[in-house]
């Protein structure tokens, strides 16, 4: 999908520089292979898990389901249409659902990380309230899904092929460029970056400041033994390090490729400068590695993610020392609960991962 002139958006293509089109033909491959491999192998453990899984796993279930779905089904499709010039080579009908389907992936992507970021929120902060069902996280995820769906429509609409083969969007689909504006702002912009910050945002921000008061109080009230302490504190990291490294590899993944739609959308005069070309090209690759990146961040934050790797190629993932800690958010039990002045305090931000 690409250029603008009075009526499409992303036109007057110039053949890449050699150096570009070799790094594409070296990185699409490396993401490709990695995200299949890394989000498949998340997606098996969890479905090991079955019944057993937490509303936490559902949601990481649904990103790498998402994170699968624009690489199988628009990674190649976009390699072979940047290979051919743009041209578009495989009809009207695959233009209009391979481009949605990449829209669409980013956004149930943000829209699952907001879904991470309250659950997380309710487990540590409110630990001793009702926490969310694995019926309730399944009832999230399909609202996700259809809401995500619908703000695809105008652009499955608009979506065409013009005489040349290139797949574009027909700006005259909307009736004035005020009108483009306001469906890009409201209908991909805010849903697939506004409002994951936020939600992200928020819950991080509560997050910290519980952790930190929860610390002081027990270290000042001296609730706890130093080991029981430190495995509190490390199991809290883990938390804190998961959602900061999920909401971290989206940020730098997403927000450049928005910036610079946002700065074409308002103005057009940008389509004529010789840095957005590729800047725009690198950007929308850099959107793309989002779906590879994330269990790459599971592995190199979570040892007992390594470890339920290591035991599933090994046939073991059933055992119950292998069941996606770093997914839990059940309480902790604490080998020296004995030690503790006030039972009730100590599930007050405990958790797995």
């Amino acid at each position: 999908m690409n250029s603008f002139n009075n009526t499409t958006m992303y036109s007057g293509v110039s053949d890449a520089p050699p150096a570009i089109r070799y790094t594409r033909l070296i990185l699409y491959p490396v993401v490709f292979a990695i995200g299949l491999i890394g989000n498949s192998i998340v997606s098996a453990l969890i479905l090991k898990k079955g019944r057993n899984s937490s509303a936490n796993g559902y949601f990481i279930l649904n990103l790498a389901l998402s994170d699968l779905m624009a690489i199988l089904l628009y990674l190649p499709f976009d390699l072979a249409y940047l290979e051919l010039k743009y041209v578009w080579p495989f009809g009207a009908f695959m233009c209009k659902f391979i481009n949605s389907l990449n829209k669409l992936s980013v956004m149930v992507s943000g829209l699952t990380l907001s879904a991470i970021g309250v659950d997380r929120y309710k487990a540590i902060v409110h630990s001793l309230k009702e926490r969310l069902s694995r019926r309730q996280a399944f009832v999230m995820i399909v609202v996700i899904w259809i809401f995500a769906s619908g703000l695809q429509l105008p652009y499955v609409f608009a979506l065409k092929l013009d005489p040349g083969g290139e797949c574009r969007i027909d700006l005259s689909f909307w009736e004035n460029n005020l009108q483009f504006q306001i469906t890009y702002i409201f209908g991909v912009f805010t849903p697939e970056f506004v409002i994951p910050a936020i939600a992200l945002g928020y819950c991080y921000i509560a997050i910290a400041l519980h952790l930190e008061r929860t610390h002081q109080r027990n270290s000042k009230n001296g609730l706890f033994q130093e080991s029981t302490m430190t495995i509190r504190e490390r199991q809290n990291r883990k938390t804190t390090q998961v959602l900061t490294g999920l909401v971290t590899i989206y940020t730098i993944c997403v927000l450049p490729h928005q910036i610079c739609v946002l700065m074409i959308t308002f103005d057009k005069s940008y389509l004529k400068s010789e840095i957005m070309r590729p800047a725009y090209e690198f950007t929308r690759f850099l959107s793309i590695t989002n779906s590879c990146l994330n269990p790459i961040m599971y592995s190199a934050i979570s040892k007992s993610f390594r470890k339920d790797i290591r035991n599933f190629f090994r046939g073991k993932a059933n055992e119950k020392s292998t069941s996606m800690r770093f997914l839990r958010s059940t309480h902790s039990k604490s080998p020296e609960k004995k030690h503790i002045k006030d039972p009730g305090s100590f599930h007050d931000n405990t958790m797995h991962y």
